[in-house]
């Protein structure tokens, strides 16, 4: 018999997460599984309901935002327990590269029957990131966008804040730093990703798996207006990787620094300000997903 902890945002998503939720609850303990319902009241239940888990397995329910909080709270946990996913958000980034069906009962069979995959995690200042952190006219796009817009109009409502933002012609000067190299440029977007998808373009980093010990790292150029313009294709195919003059390289440990504060978005939520600190913790999670090879 194993244990495990349900935690869920009611909140996230179309607000399915109580329901998908109790279905999971149902079949574990159809099974004898013990279950510990956790529902979340405030942005910080999951990461402590996670940290002081006396589970097997700590099931996140929800989107990007309530899974990144789960494993802030794992993360920090000498002998974490096993994570488990049940994917209710609007964009669900992590589900698709993870090859976690969206689809309510094969969701659950997943977390039933498929054995745990290592998954990298990195440290940014004090807080976590599973997916993607973005700095400047992305991170800025997203910050305006409403829960209840995320929920009318899914993931296309990024693109149609980021185009707002981006005519509006912003940038900034950032100051990145590695062990491969220094870049200092003006430019009006940061982009890391742990993984081969951003936004749910599931291609948009060809080369960039879970489990592959690296920050993806992309820093655009400041654009005329005109060429903002040019760039739109490059967005609504998730080919921003081909953008002209795009810098690209891929490192372990980042810091960034800004001559104004920004606000950073990790994972799809409001996190920490600059200047960062970057780390890629490997073999510390594992997460129960498909074995894709």
């Amino acid at each position: 018999m194993l244990s495990y902890t349900i935690i869920y945002n009611p909140a996230s998503g179309h607000s399915k997460g109580p329901t998908a939720a109790e279905q999971l609850k149902t079949k574990l303990e159809d099974r004898q599984h013990q279950v510990t319902m956790a529902p979340t009241k405030s942005a910080d239940d999951a990461r402590e309901f996670a940290y002081h888990a006396q589970a097997d397995i700590v099931v996140a329910v929800g989107g990007d935002g309530t899974i990144n909080q789960v494993v802030a709270g794992l993360a920090p946990r000498k002998n974490p327990p096993l994570l488990a996913i049940l994917p209710e958000g609007t964009v669900n980034n992590l589900a698709k590269v993870l090859h976690i069906p969206l689809l309510l009962p094969l969701a659950i069979k997943n977390i039933l029957e498929a054995a745990p995959q290592p998954l990298d995690v990195a440290q940014v200042n004090n807080h976590y990131m599973v997916s993607t952190l973005t700095l400047g006219v992305l991170a800025n796009a997203a910050l305006s966008v409403t829960q209840k817009e995320k929920q009318h109009f899914g993931p296309i409502i990024y693109l149609m804040k980021g185009f707002k933002v981006l005519a509006q012609h912003q940038h900034w000067i950032l100051q990145l730093d590695s062990a491969d190299g220094k870049w200092q440029k003006d430019t009006q977007f940061l982009l890391i990703t742990m993984t081969n998808s951003v936004g749910g373009f599931t291609n948009a980093v060809p080369d960039a798996a879970p489990d592959d010990g690296r920050l993806h790292v992309f820093l655009a150029p400041k654009l005329t207006l005109w060429r903002s313009l040019l760039a739109i294709p490059y967005f609504i195919t998730g080919n921003f990787q081909k953008l002209p003059s795009m810098t690209y390289f891929a490192t372990k440990e980042l810091t960034i620094k800004t001559p104004k504060t920004l606000q950073s978005r990790i994972d799809g939520d409001p996190s920490t300000k600059t200047p960062l600190t970057l780390k890629v913790i490997s073999d510390h999670i594992q997460v129960l997903a498909p074995n894709v090879g």
